[in-house]
């Protein structure tokens, strides 16, 4: 009888299932290494993912809040195309005009009306009366003198502590919230869409950055515009029917001017620089140096797409100093050709 072991292999091939198994489970540091690269990558996308959305997000939703502003303000500005006014109150004629008789009441109505809509429709606190007495004392009265202008000259005189800082957003918002144009305006908006970044009591409308909505009545520098063509042949001021502001003999003269309601964008640049400038990269037409207000004169108001401000810039020029402020800039003009 053959009592001898049999000869067993003690090779890796044929060695104990359970050794094996458990050799297996461990992993080399290459490849440990391979893999939290591939996860340092694959988070590093989900995070520019999800950051990229967020932008869009907030993108979206300042558009949408634009587009709820616009829809106030363009019919409230279109109307005044049809405004009735005095035209018996006295308006002394520019000494550039030399208008035939027949021809004086047309520049009255279109004089006028532009001064109604600056008082109505203002972006600096310059064009609102500080004081009952300031309202009482408004030139040509009493075109000027309407229950909106009077209820933004209390609400102004409510306010002692507003700055030329966001004026043009907290104007703005006044204009939706006080001008009587459309009584129920607000109820469009949600709460994170109106808020008072100075907290100096004058509310504006806020961006998806949770930034002011700047707005300009009239931004004729604005060349960069997508509906508003500087041609005062093809597109002359609707407030202007007769075409009685001739007095200069370029063709951009007069042409149609379509308010401007921006938001700074993602870069986040909107605190005013100076007294000319805003961070949103544009010029405005506010004040001078040294925070003197510059006024619309009567020759201002029968001129309007050539005025300039105290740095040789019509309002809504894009500002050289801060061009890229405004390159991500988020308008109406944009919105409404799309």
């Amino acid at each position: 009888m053959n009592t001898s072991i049999p000869y067993r292999a003690t090779t890796p091939w044929n060695d104990d299932p359970r050794a094996i198994k458990r050799r297996c489970r461990a992993f080399t540091l290459i490849e440990l290494l391979v893999v939290f690269i591939i996860i340092s990558i694959l988070s590093s996308l989900m995070l520019a993912g999800l950051a990229g959305a967020r932008q869009r997000a907030k993108t979206d939703k300042t558009k949408s809040t634009i587009r709820k502003i616009d829809s106030v303000i363009r019919p409230m500005f279109d109307s005044y195309r049809t405004r009735r006014v005095d035209i018996s109150v006295s308006v002394t004629f520019p000494a550039a005009y030399s208008l035939k008789p027949n021809l004086r009441d047309a520049f009255k109505r279109m004089f006028l009306r532009r001064t109604l809509l600056m008082r109505e429709m203002p972006d600096s606190w310059s064009d609102v009366p500080s004081s009952p007495t300031a309202f009482n004392a408004l030139p040509y009265l009493p075109v000027t003198q309407t229950a909106a202008v009077r209820s933004y000259t209390y609400n102004r005189l409510s306010l002692p502590g507003v700055t030329p800082a966001y004026e043009s957003a907290e104007c703005l918002f006044m204009i939706l919230s006080r001008s009587g144009f459309e009584s129920d305006a607000l109820e469009m908006f949600r709460s994170d869409e109106i808020g008072d970044i100075d907290n100096d009591g004058a509310k504006e409308f806020w961006d998806g950055w949770g930034r002011p909505i700047a707005f300009m009545r009239w931004a004729p520098g604005f060349t960069g515009s997508l509906i508003q063509v500087a041609d005062g042949a093809l597109s002359h001021d609707p407030l202007d029917p007769y075409r009685v502001d001739t007095q200069s003999t370029t063709t951009a003269h007069a042409y149609a001017l379509i308010p401007l309601i921006y938001s700074s964008g993602p870069d986040g640049s909107t605190v005013e620089t100076s007294d000319d400038k805003t961070g949103y990269g544009l010029e405005v037409m506010k004040t001078g140096t040294g925070g003197t207000t510059l006024g619309w004169s009567a020759l201002d108001l029968g001129n309007l797409t050539v005025q300039q401000n105290f740095n040789g810039l019509t309002p809504g020029t894009i500002d050289p100093s801060f061009s890229l402020d405004a390159s991500d800039n988020i308008t109406n003009h944009d919105l409404l050709k799309k």
